[in-house]
C-alpha cells in the first residue's frame, strides 16, 4: 500500500442552463425599430398597415409582450418615456398624430379592426389613451392633440374604450394653456359630426365630468359666459346651446333653493319674496311659468300633508296665503292656462295630490288668481295630456257652472 496522501478533490457535476430556461431580455427599442421599419415599408395606406399588423407583426414579433410599445408607435410614432418625451427622439411619420384631419378616421379604423380581431389588446388600448391624455402636454403639440382628440371620439363612439378615461382631463397640469380644452373641443367637434348632442352628454356624464364643462377650463375662465363665447368662436353651435341649457338649469336650481328657504321660514317676508321673484323674472334668470311651477310645488311639498295619502285642509289654507302673489304673476289668460297646466302636471306626478286638482283650481278662482275664460279655455282645448281624462272629469261640473254663470251675466247685461 502506498504511503502517498491523496489530495482532496471537488466532486459533483456542473449543470448547464438550458436555453429555453434563460430569461429573455426585454428590448422595447428593438421591437420599436422593427415595427417602424414594417410601417415604413407599407407606407401610409390603412389597409396595408392593418394587413401588416395582423399577418406580419403578430406572426413574427412578440406583440403580446410589447403591446404598449406597439400602441405608442401607432399613436405618436415612438416610445413614450416616463414624463412624456419621445424616447431617443426616434419617431416615424406613419402614426396617428402625423396624419391630416381628413385621414384620422381611416387611421383610427385600424385600431378598431385590430382590437376586434385581438380582443386581449382592448384593455391595453384604454390604458394607452389614458396615459397619452396625462402626458399629451409634453409629447403632443396643439395640432397633434386635436388629431388625438378626434381619434378618441371615434373610439368612444365605437365602444372600444371606456368613457371614464376622460376624467383625467380635469388634472391641473392639463388645464394650463388650454391643453384639456383643445383636446376636448376636437373630441366634441368629431362626435357631433358623427352622433347627436344627447349621446355626447351621456358619455360626459359617464366620465363624471361636470355637465357645464367648467372643470376642463382654467379657473379664471370657468364662467358660463366665457364658455359660451368660446364655443361660439369655435362654431360649435350645439355646444353653445348646451351651455345655455346648463345656465338655465343652474338658475332654476338657485331659484328653487331660494324659494324653498322663503317658504320654510316661518317669519318670511312676503314683500321680500315678491321682490326676489320679480327680479329673477325681469333679469331673465327664470321664466314666469317656471317661477309659478316652482312656487306652487315648493308650497305643496313644504308641509306634513305632502307625505299623507289624503291631503288635509292645512294645505289649502297655506296655499290661500299666496293668492295675491300668484295673482301678480299671472297677468294674462295665456299665463293662467300655463299655470293650470303646471298644477295639472304636478298633481299627475304626485299621486296623493291626484284628487285635489279641482279643489285647487276652485280655490285659485275664488282668490281671483284664475279667471273663467282661462279655465274654460284650458278645459276645452289647452289642457296637458298628462292624466287628462282624470282631470277633465274632475273639472266637468265646475266648467259647466262657469259657462252657465257667464250666460246669466250676459243676460243681465242685456237687460
Amino acid at each position: 500500500m502506498s504511503g502517498k496522501t491523496l489530495k482532496p478533490t471537488l466532486s459533483g457535476s456542473r449543470n448547464k442552463t438550458r436555453k429555453r430556461d434563460e430569461k429573455e431580455r426585454y428590448e422595447p427599442s428593438v421591437f420599436r425599430d422593427a415595427i417602424i421599419a414594417g410601417l415604413e415599408d407599407v407606407g401610409n395606406n390603412p389597409e396595408q398597415i392593418l394587413r401588416y399588423l395582423c399577418e406580419t407583426a403578430t406572426g413574427k414579433l412578440d406583440v403580446k409582450r410589447y403591446g404598449e410599445v406597439l400602441l405608442d408607435v401607432l399613436f405618436v410614432g415612438g416610445i413614450i418615456a416616463p414624463g412624456g418625451a419621445i424616447e431617443g427622439n426616434v419617431r416615424t411619420d406613419i402614426c396617428l398624430t402625423r396624419m391630416s384631419h381628413s385621414e384620422v378616421k381611416a387611421f383610427t379604423n385600424i385600431f378598431i379592426q385590430f382590437i376586434r380581431r385581438y380582443k386581449w389588446l382592448q384593455k391595453s388600448l384604454g390604458e394607452e389613451i389614458r396615459k397619452i391624455i396625462m402626458v399629451m402636454r409634453v409629447c403632443l403639440d396643439e395640432v397633434e392633440r386635436g388629431l388625438f382628440g378626434s381619434a378618441t371620439a371615434y373610439l368612444l363612439i365605437e365602444g372600444i374604450i371606456p368613457p371614464n378615461l376622460l376624467s383625467g382631463l380635469t388634472q391641473e397640469h392639463l388645464l394650463k394653456d388650454d391643453v384639456a380644452v383643445h383636446f376636448a373641443t376636437s373630441l366634441f367637434r368629431t362626435w357631433l359630426q358623427e352622433r347627436d348632442l344627447g349621446s355626447l352628454t351621456s358619455t360626459l356624464k359617464k366620465a363624471s365630468l361636470d355637465p357645464s364643462l367648467q372643470d376642463i377650463f382654467p379657473m379664471a375662465q370657468r364662467s358660463l359666459d366665457h364658455i359660451e363665447q368660446y364655443f361660439e368662436k369655435e362654431d360649435l353651435n350645439e355646444m353653445v346651446q348646451h351651455v345655455r341649457s346648463q345656465r338655465k338649469n343652474n338658475n332654476r336650481k338657485a331659484f328653487m333653493a331660494r324659494i324653498k328657504l322663503y317658504i320654510n321660514d316661518d317669519d318670511y317676508n312676503t314683500t321680500e319674496l315678491t321682490g326676489y321673484i320679480n327680479d329673477a323674472i325681469d333679469s331673465g334668470r327664470v321664466a314666469t311659468p317656471m317661477a309659478l311651477q316652482i312656487l306652487f310645488s315648493t308650497i305643496a311639498n313644504s308641509g306634513e300633508w305632502a307625505s299623507q295619502e289624503i291631503i288635509q285642509d292645512d294645505f289649502y289654507k297655506e296655499l290661500k296665503q299666496y293668492c295675491n302673489l300668484f295673482k301678480a304673476l299671472v297677468g294674462s289668460d295665456k299665463l293662467q292656462i300655463e299655470f293650470i297646466n303646471k298644477i295639472q302636471e304636478f298633481c299627475y306626478d304626485n299621486i296623493n295630490f291626484l284628487k285635489t286638482f279641482q279643489k285647487i283650481i276652485y280655490m285659485l278662482y275664488n282668490g281671483n288668481v284664475l279667471e273663467e275664460e282661462a279655465i274654460i279655455s284650458w278645459y276645452k282645448q289647452h289642457h296637458s295630456s298628462k292624466g287628462q281624462l282624470q282631470f277633465l272629469s274632475q273639472m266637468e261640473k265646475m266648467v259647466h257652472w262657469l259657462e252657465n254663470a257667464e250666460e246669466e251675466d250676459s243676460e243681465d247685461d242685456e237687460e
